[in-house]
């Protein structure tokens, strides 16, 4: 009876040394909360716990993850790639006085009192934070909820805290909220009709538009905002194609959207479309959008990263080639080169983040013009 005994312990210990591997080789995500990127947070879940690092946090596929400062607790939700206050609260919107008090208290505990350039809790004000208790988000009174933090947070940084008003918090939110759904996003459509789309989520107005084609017709279509994102009715919008078709849709993440269409001039004509996100980078400094016309429609994203230089896609609404992007920018200026050939040369607005531009390829003699936005992503 030992001997046997003796053998199975033997073989327990052969199994866990060889699954040991397995069983704690855990595959984490890269998440970055933004309210802009927030230094100085507490996040735990299941198999990870840390500080956020300019906004970053790790986290597993599937799990719930907390984020909290001392004795105070913002909330948990899913994680994903790119989480808000908005997150935090069960039916949260843009102007939720629950997700407006949260984004008032980060900014007011913002380390240099400039929200829109990161958010940092300095690690004096995270130490003090421990003495903390919880914070009633919902309190109508918000400035007397919170007073003897903001007076214990400026003692210990020696400047200044102070509580921005809700609509500040909000629109400070928001530019947050567009710049991490801007962007680009390619896709199909189906049902009367099936086709390709590639619509453009512009970063300061929040209006989609881009362009179709129709495998039919085999003919490609300008696509143009109707209605911008709207942030207090589950991130919908609607886009009008000018060969009747409308497309009501949704960003289910920053990643995702999706939607029906109907033709208006025929209503029997309908479907559904789906879109991914293309060329996404949640980590450069810079995110730029351009939808390009004449050869083809389609759209570029470059990426520009602190040192200037870009990398990024271009998407053929009717052919669906991507091509990569490299090249260097200035304040003024992007210059870049597709692997196919394609010169780019922008024009980018320092003050707007308008881009404007021109783009040939000598090869097949095309050429056009694009024009988007950008906006500073981290």
């Amino acid at each position: 009876m030992l001997k046997i005994n003796t053998l199975i312990t033997i073989s327990l210990f052969g199994l866990t040394a060889c699954g040991g591997g397995s069983s704690s080789s855990v595959t984490f995500l890269d998440g970055i909360f933004k309210d802009s990127n927030v230094t100085g947070l507490s996040y735990s879940a299941n198999a990870k716990s840390g500080i956020t690092d300019a906004g970053k946090f790790k986290y597993k596929e599937g799990e719930e993850i907390t984020f909290s400062l001392g004795g105070i607790n913002f909330g948990t939700a899913l994680a994903k790639p790119v989480m808000t206050p908005v997150d935090l609260v069960m039916g949260g919107t843009l102007s939720h006085i629950e997700v407006v008090n949260r984004v008032r208290l980060l900014m007011m505990l913002d380390e240099d009192n400039i929200p829109s350039n990161g958010i940092v809790i300095s690690s004096k004000v995270q130490s003090k934070a421990t003495e903390w208790g919880a914070v009633d988000f919902a309190a109508v009174d918000f400035l007397n909820e919170v007073n003897t933090i903001q007076l214990e947070a400026t003692a210990e940084d020696g400047k200044a805290h102070l509580l921005p008003s809700a609509i500040d918090a909000i629109a400070h939110l928001k530019t947050t909220m567009l710049c991490s759904y801007a962007g680009a996003f390619v896709g199909d459509y189906s049902g009367s009709r099936v086709g390709n789309i590639a619509f453009m989520v512009d970063p300061v107005t929040g209006e989609v538009k881009g362009s179709s084609y129709d495998s039919a017709s085999q003919v490609s279509f300008a696509v143009n905002n109707i209605t911008t994102i709207d942030y207090e009715n589950g991130l919908d919008f609607e886009t009008g194609e000018n060969s009747a078709k409308k497309f009501s849709g949704k960003l289910s993440s920053v990643d995702d959207m999706q939607g029906t269409w109907v033709n208006v001039s025929d209503t029997t004509s309908t479907g559904t479309f789906t879109g991914s996100r293309l060329g996404g980078d949640n980590t450069t400094v810079y995110r730029y959008t351009a939808a390009f016309t004449n050869g083809g429609k389609g759209l570029y994203v470059f990426n520009i990263a602190s040192d200037n230089t870009v990398t990024g896609t271009s998407y053929n609404v009717s052919t669906q080639a991507q091509s990569e992007l490299t090249g260097t920018a200035t304040d003024t200026t992007l210059t870049v080169v597709a692997a196919d050939g394609t010169t780019v040369d922008g024009v980018i607005d320092s003050s707007t983040l308008e881009l404007t531009g021109v783009w040939q390829n000598l090869a097949n003699l095309s050429n056009g013009g694009f024009s988007g936005g950008g906006c500073k992503l981290n």
